[in-house]
C-alpha cells in the first residue's frame, strides 16, 4: 500500500503552521507515509484559498491508495499510536456543525445541495483512491465558485458527493474522538490527532492559536 498526507496553505507560512508541519511530516513517516506541503493556487485559480485542497482529488496523486489532507493546524497528540490508514476506514468529519451546515447550504442553494448526500468537514480528509476518481470526474468550476468565501472546500466536495450518489452514511465518516479533536474539548489527552482551535473553551473565550497550543504542549500533549 502507497498512501500520502498532504497539507496546503497559502502566503507565508507561521509559526504554527510550520510546527503543524513538523509533527504531521512526523506521523506521516510513522505511518510509513509519503507527505507533502502544497502551496498557493495548485487545483483551480478561480477558486478560494481554502478549496485549492482540492488538488487532492487529481490524477496527480493516483499512484497513491490513500491520500489524506490536514489542515495546516492539526498535530499530532504526543503518545499517540493509531494509523490513520489501517486503523480508519471513514473519510471525513461529520458531527457537530457539520449536520446544520448541510442544511443550510441546502437552503442557500437548493439546485447544488441535499441533506441526504455525505458533506464532510474541511479540516481533515481520507479519501480512497477510487472515492477520488468518483468526486473528480463531477467537477464543475461553474458550480464549485458559488461556495467561494462561504462553504468553500466544504462546499465542492459536497457538491461532488451528490453528484457522485455518495449517501449520507456512518461508514463515510471519521471517528470524532479521534482524528479531529478539537483543542478545546474535552478529551483531548485521548485524541489521535488534535486541531488547533481560536476557542480556549467550548464557549469561549478566544485566544490566538499558537496560545492554545503552547498551552497543550504545556500539558505534555503535543510534542514542543
Amino acid at each position: 500500500m502507497k498512501n500520502i498526507i498532504l497539507q496546503h496553505w497559502t502566503g507565508k507560512l507561521g509559526e504554527l503552521e510550520k510546527l503543524s508541519q513538523a509533527s504531521i511530516q512526523k506521523y506521516a513517516d510513522d505511518c510509513g507515509a509519503d507527505y507533502r506541503l502544497l502551496r498557493g493556487s495548485v487545483f483551480d485559480k478561480s477558486l478560494s484559498a481554502q478549496s485549492q485542497k482540492l488538488a487532492m482529488l487529481t490524477e496527480e496523486f493516483d499512484e497513491y491508495d490513500t491520500v489524506v489532507m490536514m489542515d495546516i493546524d492539526m498535530f499530532r497528540r504526543k503518545g499517540a499510536t493509531k494509523n490513520i490508514f489501517t486503523d480508519e476506514t471513514g473519510i471525513g468529519r461529520h458531527y457537530g456543525i457539520q449536520p446544520t451546515l448541510v442544511k443550510n447550504l441546502q437552503r442557500r442553494f437548493p439546485f447544488l445541495g441535499d441533506p441526504n448526500y455525505a458533506y464532510w468537514g474541511g479540516s481533515i480528509y481520507r479519501l480512497p483512491r477510487d472515492i477520488r476518481q468518483q468526486l473528480r470526474k463531477h467537477y464543475n468550476v461553474n458550480e464549485a465558485i458559488q461556495f467561494n468565501n462561504n462553504y468553500n472546500d466544504e462546499g465542492v466536495m459536497h457538491r461532488l458527493a451528490v453528484l457522485a450518489g455518495i449517501k449520507n452514511h456512518k461508514k463515510w465518516y471519521l471517528d470524532r474522538q479521534q482524528w479531529n479533536h478539537s483543542s478545546f474539548d474535552e478529551g483531548v489527552d485521548q485524541a489521535e490527532i488534535i486541531h488547533i482551535r481560536p476557542k480556549v473553551k467550548p464557549g469561549g473565550p478566544k485566544a490566538p492559536k499558537i496560545e492554545n497550543y503552547r498551552a497543550l504542549v504545556e500539558r505534555g500533549l503535543i510534542d514542543d
